[in-house]
């Protein structure tokens, strides 16, 4: 079940001629680091879990991870965040499609990596999917650095940040991207302590996900919102004026909280 999402979005990527690698030589294993925050795009997949059943699901991958170790392997599944309460989702970078195919047949092959009890191991590990529910998807985001904010001081991103609030929003108007370089530079003369990251779904939702990146929900918390902070530069009105063109750029936003799981991630 795990891997039915994976193959259906790799059936899509291989199906549009411009998002094919042109390189036949397709690697053996993903050559990019798990956990590169530099990388081009992230496999991220999506499970909704039964609150009721969560804990069943978090007990069979711990038990996994412990089977990885064991072999000393690992799943490539990826780096796990928690959002506002039962969901999960994993990221895993990468920089071409070639690799990903790459990628897709490494994970495939866990099995065998683990030896004689791989298929017992995986199938202890698969009973925890009685947990999942809707949505329970797959998704490629591309990073998009136009939407970045580079906060001073610790540079930090999805893998290192200890607290994350996600944004994600439909963009409708060319006009978000104007305002959003006058709410940048405006953040950059407040210094505002939390950093910004841009993706775009680009096989998924086709929406724009910004993480905003703090070392924990009190720094979070403590430095404001960043209205707050492009106020305090050009003030009140021009500020709400700015962020009112953010709004009217954008079909809603849905925003949610990020807790990394660093216990549940993939092996390195």
């Amino acid at each position: 079940m795990r891997n039915t999402a994976l193959c259906l979005l790799l059936a899509l990527i291989t199906s549009q001629p411009s998002l094919a690698a042109t390189n036949t030589t397709t690697p053996t294993t993903p050559t990019t680091a798990a956990y590169d925050a530099s990388a081009k795009y992230r496999a991220v997949h999506v499970d909704t879990l039964d609150p009721k059943l969560q804990q069943v699901f978090i007990d069979a991958r711990i038990g996994w991870l412990k089977v990885l170790d064991a072999h000393h392997t690992t799943d490539g599944r990826g780096y796990f965040l928690q959002r506002d309460g039962s969901t999960l989702i994993t990221l895993r970078s990468f920089n071409s499609f070639t690799e990903y195919d790459a990628l897709r047949a490494f994970r495939a092959d866990v099995g065998a990596r683990i030896g004689p009890e791989g298929d017992k191991a995986g199938q202890q590990y698969d009973a925890g999917d009685v947990a999942i529910t809707s949505p329970h998807n797959s998704e490629v985001w591309m990073r998009n650095a136009d939407f970045d904010y580079h906060a001073p001081g610790l540079a930090l991103n999805e893998y290192t940040a200890g607290y994350m609030r996600m944004e994600v929003e439909q963009v409708r108007s060319d006009d978000y991207a104007e305002a959003w370089k006058q709410v940048s530079a405006a953040l950059t003369t407040a210094k505002y302590p939390v950093a910004r990251i841009g993706f775009f779904s680009m096989l998924g939702s086709g929406k724009q996900i910004g993480l905003w990146l703090a070392t924990d929900k009190a720094g979070f918390v403590s430095a404001g919102t960043p209205q707050e902070a492009v106020a305090r530069v050009l003030g009140a009105d021009k500020a709400r004026a700015l962020f009112d063109r953010l709004k009217s750029a954008s079909l809603g936003v849905e925003v949610s909280e990020l807790i990394p799981r660093p216990e549940l991630k993939s092996p390195e």
